[in-house]
């Protein structure tokens, strides 16, 4: 945990405070407390030198994945003392005990929590699920909801997958376009991300489903969620083509989808970030594409393709923030290219208007040392700063497109989705 109060004068306050990624922090109006809910899950299939195809050259990577220890589900804790955070339960996704030392399914890999009665997390609830073409994943993650209104005891809601990614689903699976392509991330990547709490009214939620496509969801029967509509456009096998879905300006009409990189030096295909008209989501429908950045003339390389590392986006701003996402500016992590911003207020033409690039970390003979290097980004609307988390630390970074900083501590009067840590003040 870190205090930024102050943002000229960042401080550690908590350097153990909680087991655990994919951090979700949103306050629980009912409970009167800050709630932080964590993921867990199996370790990649990944590529190496000695086995470029990873599960397909070494099936022992499977057997790993089925025979990993510990947790594969999330943990809940109360972090409204961020001094003092608190565990208060553990949840594994095939709903058996949190304690057993050996689970089923993948854990989850990206969740969403908003502080009301609901979590959604991406997994593979049991073993079954394996239609997974990539080869840097075993398992094929779906949607999973849980009622987590007494985070101390979740509780199961329900299960949504593609028909085809479990086993015994092979008349569904043959008929997807990626089948037997043994390159196609086909699993749900990014959560089901809910812009309104169900029981505030919310009805839909959008799911980064890879090279699934974006999905739209009707969560009007929340125990029964029913697919809607679908950004399936054809692309190359290749990256995460749908990794996340920034849901921040849904009342100007769109989302913005983005890919993950996932081979250094540009070895794959380039997939796009996509601005996607939603107004009807029973058929969603692409405005533009947001445009390849290219490096600065001052760059002693002339494509990122040349810089080294991963080239290609990562994450948009974190869905949940401080102040009300500005309509007409966002930004992106981009790996080797580091920050990229961008000007949307036409998003028929989108415009790349700056960046921040950051000191490249590790060494070229160590290559885990340096390809995944700027990874996130928060911003503080209300405030206009921008934190970005890359290899070599984490940095403040302001622009003018953005408008002027505030370098003072302030209060939260609003928040960037509707309804989110409602009663925190």
């Amino acid at each position: 945990m870190i205090e930024v109060s102050d943002p000229l004068k960042p401080k550690a306050i908590n350097k153990k405070g909680f087991v655990g990624s994919q951090l979700q922090l949103a306050y629980n109006n009912k409970l009167g407390k800050w709630i932080l809910m964590t993921g867990a899950g199996v370790a990649g299939t990944f590529s190496t030198p000695q086995w470029p195809l990873g599960k397909y050259d070494n099936p022992d990577l499977i057997k790993q994945n089925i025979n990993q220890k510990g947790l594969r589900g999330v943990r809940f804790y109360d972090a409204t003392d961020p001094a003092k955070i608190a565990p208060l339960s553990e949840w594994s996704c095939d709903q058996g005990d949190p304690k057993r030392e050996i689970q089923t399914g993948s854990g989850t890999h990206r969740n969403f929590y908003d502080g009301g009665r609901h979590a959604y997390l991406d997994t593979a609830p049991d073993n079954s699920f394996t239609h997974m073409e990539s080869s840097v994943r075993y398992y094929s993650n779906g949607i999973q909801i849980v009622d987590v209104s007494e985070p101390a005891q979740p509780k199961f809601v329900a299960n949504w997958w593609l028909p085809g990614q479990r086993e015994g689903e092979d008349e569904a699976y043959k008929k997807w376009r990626e089948y037997g392509d043994k390159k196609s991330f086909t699993t749900l990547h990014g959560p089901m991300y809910v812009p309104r709490k169900v029981e505030d009214g919310g009805k839909y939620g959008y799911s980064a489903f890879s090279a699934l496509g974006m999905m739209i969801h009707d969560l009007s029967d929340v125990k029964n969620p029913k697919l809607i509509g679908r950004f399936y456009p054809k692309m190359q096998p290749g990256a995460i083509p749908f990794h996340t879905i920034d849901i921040v300006r849904l009342d100007r009409g769109f989302v913005i989808t983005n890919p993950e990189a996932l081979n250094p030096d540009c070895n794959e295909p380039y997939q796009p970030l996509w601005i996607v008209d939603v107004k009807n989501p029973a058929q969603p429908t692409a405005i533009s594409q947001l445009p390849v950045p290219v490096p600065p003339p001052d760059a002693p390389y002339q494509t990122f393709c040349d810089k080294r590392g991963r080239f290609g986006s990562h994450n948009p701003p974190h869905a949940k923030a401080p102040g009300v996402a500005h309509a007409n500016f966002t930004v992106y992590s981009f790996f080797s290219a580091g920050m990229q911003m961008f000007d949307i207020k036409d998003p028929r033409r989108p415009r790349n208007v700056g960046y921040f690039i950051p000191p490249q970390p590790g060494s070229l003979d160590d290559y885990l040392s340096y390809p995944r290097d700027t990874d996130n980004v928060f911003v503080e609307w209300d405030r206009k700063l921008m934190w970005v988390g890359t290899g070599t630390g984490l940095y403040l970074v302001v622009s003018p497109f953005l408008g002027k900083p505030v370098l003072e501590p302030m209060a939260v009067k609003q928040w960037s989705l509707p309804g989110l840590n409602v009663g925190h003040g």
